[in-house]
């Protein structure tokens, strides 16, 4: 009889594991970091041989490298070498990542050479509206919103340790329609890490070791952003 019993329940067990799927928790974390541009696609020009999508993925592999050995945050590329990835496919990739977290890396241009330092951007969403009486666009506008919140929490927290590096050099968050993060239900910000119109920026951006520190801010960024309760 209790051996009986002892399988109803084992039973019961298997049933409850297979028909709920695991918790973010339970199947670790995944950020998705998106090295802009490559291959063809250059992006701004930092010096005759460096180039935007040199320092971008230079940055994005030291992520990958600072958490592996974190065993609840699993960290994946758009992009590993240099190859032209188009938008559409860096969006397919994340959403076949299953990502909680989605860091697009850039560095900014223009705005004359006295412009420095870096910025933070997120995409804004439609507030919930009580008088909506469709139960399924109330349910979009809540999941919205709460990406929203977790985007903002990110690039709060994004901000504040890209400013230990970069110190009195914060340009704030900026809520714009960047084309990237549209349509996204995974909470995602977009990095401009610094612009090379900026002579000491330019020399900054090319340091290993600036790299190194940006990419251990990002990887901070992620283990904070996790423990503080955001969710996707």
């Amino acid at each position: 009889m209790i051996t009986v019993l002892k399988s109803i329940i084992w039973g019961v067990i298997v049933l409850v594991w297979l028909t709920f799927p695991l918790s973010a928790a339970a199947r670790g974390h995944v950020l998705v970091i998106d090295p802009a541009h490559g291959g063809k696609d250059t992006g701004v020009k930092l010096s005759r041989t460096v180039y935007e999508k040199d320092v971008t993925l230079a940055v994005a592999t030291l992520v990958k490298k600072a958490l592996s050995n974190v065993d609840d945050i699993k960290v994946r590329l758009t992009r590993s070498d240099d190859r032209d990835v188009s938008l559409a496919q860096r969006k397919k990739i994340l959403e076949g990542s299953d990502a909680d977290l989605f860091v697009s890396l850039h560095v900014n241009a223009g705005f004359g050479q006295k412009a420095e330092g870096y910025e933070v951007y997120y995409l804004g969403a439609t507030i919930p509206s009580a008088q909506n009486d469709n139960s399924g666009e109330i349910l979009k506008d809540m999941e919205q919103t709460e990406r929203l919140n977790n985007s903002v929490l990110l690039a709060q927290i994004v901000h504040k340790e890209i400013g230990i590096v970069f110190p009195r050099q914060g340009r704030g968050l900026r809520d714009a329609p960047v084309l990237l993060l549209q349509s996204l239900t995974t909470p995602a910000i977009l990095l401009e890490v610094g612009f090379s119109t900026d002579i000491e920026g330019r020399k900054k951006l090319k340091d290993t070791e600036i790299q190194k520190s940006v990419a251990d801010a990002l990887a901070k960024s992620a283990k904070k952003y996790f423990s503080t309760g955001g969710t996707s």
